[in-house]
């Protein structure tokens, strides 16, 4: 017991030795920066700024974090952490229009840039610059960063102006025992580098050439008594160091291309004054500044009016500015379009330009030339993502198969292509293999989005009880407008007996808001559709206040026709009818006429239009079937044409499911005309 005292003492001036050391620092922890000029062969051009966003709907929907990267060699490489663009090749994948960027201090524009190599180990990623040289930063060797005592980092930091400044910060070297690749370099006692600062440039000060690229920081010490004593915590800055760089650049055959300098450039006009408008572009993404957005983006293409990527941001920013409800939408739009011309102008063989400028057209329902657009950037490069989406909107399901599967072979992982590819094989009639990719769609991401073409592929095969399981799910994982809709049409067409279910549904679908949005037209269509068998008073009232505010819609005429058909009201039905088919001869309306007709008592003019719709659509089984229901309700003495009708209809197994007859009632009218058949007899 006598030596427990003498423990505690020794505790207690431990303890105490250790608070004067966090208190008093370590001296070797002083960082100090540096004044690039004094720093020979390093030019603070060739520090570059990478930006991201990405269009929805025509509209910025996402942007990212400033990212900073360096030139090397000539200037067409580029170096900078692999975190820094590993969220830019995913979201590369995503549907929407991506503009991923690096904006040149020297050049004063922007430019798109390929990935081309990537060391998650390392963590470190070159990229390549479609410039033909530029300010940049020469390669040390392994030996000189060895030898190294203290190593500069160079950054545009997103601190204060941001990616608009130059900071630096000077920081002893530590010897770190067995570190891991990222951490191959490690600098004592940073008081700068913080989020933003990845990609960084290390740099040897005596000679300006660069050691490594800085991947992250790190706490150490007793951060937590510091933070008690209301000190800051101590943090080193972690990089990766030349060797992993050399050997990244030997294993994809870019060391000569590393080796090089840049040729003497001449100074460009206007270059600072390109690069700040450019920041401001992506500062006024971020903070949804839309006036400033709109114009950084002009003043840029008029400075830079050879540069394709400039002409493409003046578009995105008219169009974001044509949401102003004070402003002239068409004449925004028409500045968006004379863009996205001049970007074209600028270079006609940019793939992207195409792509963004077909996405665009197509927004605005000019539907051929988007799709010429969309061809025009394949031509150029036919894995283009965009272009390839493009022509999933823009073509019959029945025509997209060819095109998902190629978006498929692109990416297998990406459970949206999956989806597409299900909705494709359902209008082929392909039902199991719709399923499976269906199902693909999900087990690929589990979290709601993709369940309702799971749904509907259960739907088309039948398995009705699976496939509400599904639409139900959907409207609890995402609950959006589309998803109630979908729940309410398949209430609709497959639960007679609930329909105040699908009435709910459709008013869930009704309340929501949302980016996924149903046309009013068909929410209006299926909303009749429910009135019509539960409250047809109510259904005719609504179908009149439609037609009021547009009497030239054909789809309201068809459902008022069947409106007043339930409640016998036939010559009117008929009137409703013939007007759906005069506004819309192409539209699929001869069926509910013929059979107005056939209830009206005019069996001929029934029969001539029975006959029009055949011979314009005999691919559609459905079209048979009800030809064959005409047939046996009105025509007793023709069960022999019936039969022949109904066997066309149960012949096309290959048909559009939207069309497809189901097997039960296909077999339910066939057992009522072999029984007519043998009273004939």
């Amino acid at each position: 017991m006598k030596y427990l005292p003498a423990f505690f003492l020794g505790a207690v001036l431990a303890l105490g030795t250790l608070v004067l050391l966090e208190l008093s620092g370590d001296p070797r922890d002083a960082s100090r920066q540096v004044a690039v000029e004094s720093v020979p062969n390093l030019d603070p051009r060739a520090v570059v700024v990478l930006e991201y966003l990405d269009r929805r709907q025509a509209v910025i929907g996402t942007t990212k974090w400033t990212r900073v990267a360096f030139a090397i060699g000539d200037g067409t490489l580029l170096l900078t952490a692999a975190h820094c663009v590993d969220d830019f090749e995913q979201s590369s994948r995503h549907p929407v229009s991506t503009d991923i960027v690096v904006i040149s201090p020297y050049y004063g524009d922007v430019f798109g840039f390929e990935i081309v190599a990537v060391d998650e180990q390392a963590d470190v990623a070159i990229l390549k610059a479609p410039w033909p040289a530029h300010p940049a930063l020469a390669l040390a060797s392994e030996e000189e960063l060895a030898a190294a005592k203290e190593i500069l980092i160079v950054s545009r930091p997103q601190a204060g102006q941001v990616g608009r400044i130059i900071s630096t910060e000077l920081l002893p070297v530590l010897a770190p025992k067995n570190p891991s690749p990222n951490e191959a370099v490690q600098l004592k006692g940073t008081k700068q580098v913080a989020k933003g600062w990845s990609g960084s440039a290390l740099v040897i000060p005596e000679t300006g050439a660069v050691a490594g690229v800085v991947t992250q920081r790190r706490t150490r010490g007793f951060s937590r008594l510091r933070a008690l004593l209301g000190r800051s915590a101590k943090r080193d800055a972690l990089g990766c160091g030349v060797g992993s760089i050399h050997a990244l650049l030997r294993q994809h055959g870019l060391e000569s291309v590393a080796a090089r300098r840049p040729p003497k450039l001449e100074p460009i006009p206007d270059a600072e004054r390109g690069f700040l408008l450019a920041m401001d572009f992506f500062e006024a993404t971020i903070k949804n500044q839309a006036p400033r957005l709109f114009e950084s983006a002009q003043e840029l293409a008029r400075l830079r009016p050879n540069s394709t990527q400039a002409h493409l941001l003046a578009a995105l920013a008219a169009t974001v500015r044509a949401g102003d409800p004070n402003l002239s939408e068409q004449e925004l739009l028409g500045q968006a379009e004379s863009s996205y011309e001049k970007a074209l102008q600028a270079d006609p063989n940019s793939a992207h330009a195409h792509a963004v400028y077909g996405n665009f057209l197509m927004k605005q329902g000019r539907r051929d030339e988007a799709l010429a657009q969309s061809e025009a950037a394949l031509e150029l490069d036919p894995n283009d993502r965009l272009a390839l989406l493009n022509r999933l909107s823009l073509l019959p399901f029945s025509q997209t198969k060819e095109t998902v599967e190629r978006l498929i072979r692109i990416d297998p992982n990406d459970p949206y292509y999956w989806f597409h590819y299900s909705n494709s094989l359902l209008h082929l009639n392909e039902r199991q293999a719709a399923l499976e990719a269906a199902q693909r769609a999900v087990d690929l991401d589990p979290n709601g989005l993709f369940y309702g073409g799971l749904a509907n592929a259960l739907s088309v095969l039948g398995r009705l009880d699976e496939a509400e399981t599904y639409y139900k799910l959907m409207t609890e994982r995402c609950k959006c407008q589309q998803c109630w809709y979908n729940y309410a049409a398949f209430l609709a067409a497959h639960r007679p007996d609930d329909l105040k279910a699908a009435l709910h549904a459709l008013s869930m679908a009704e309340a929501k808001a949302s980016m996924r949005k149903i046309p009013q037209k068909s929410m209006n269509a299926l909303k009749l559709q429910l009135l019509e068998k539960t409250a047809p008073a109510q259904a005719e009232t609504f179908a009149r206040q439609l037609l009021d505010a547009a009497p030239g819609e054909a789809l309201y005429w068809s459902h008022l026709a069947a409106i007043l058909r339930a409640q016998e009201q036939f010559a009117e039905a008929v009137e409703a009818a013939a007007k759906a088919v005069e506004l819309d001869p192409n539209g699929p309306y001869r069926p509910r006429l013929a059979n107005c007709l056939a209830k009206a008592g005019d069996l001929n003019a029934a029969q001539r239009v029975y006959d029009e719709m055949l011979d314009r659509h005999p691919e559609r089984p459905r079209y048979w079937y009800w030809y064959a229901q005409y047939l046996a309700d009105y025509c007793p003495d023709r069960i022999d044409e019936a039969l022949s009708a109904l066997d066309e209809s149960d012949s096309r197994p290959d048909a559009d499911p939207a069309w497809s007859v189901p097997a039960a009632d296909l077999a339910k009218l066939r057992t009522r005309l072999d029984a007519g058949a043998a009273v004939a007899q």
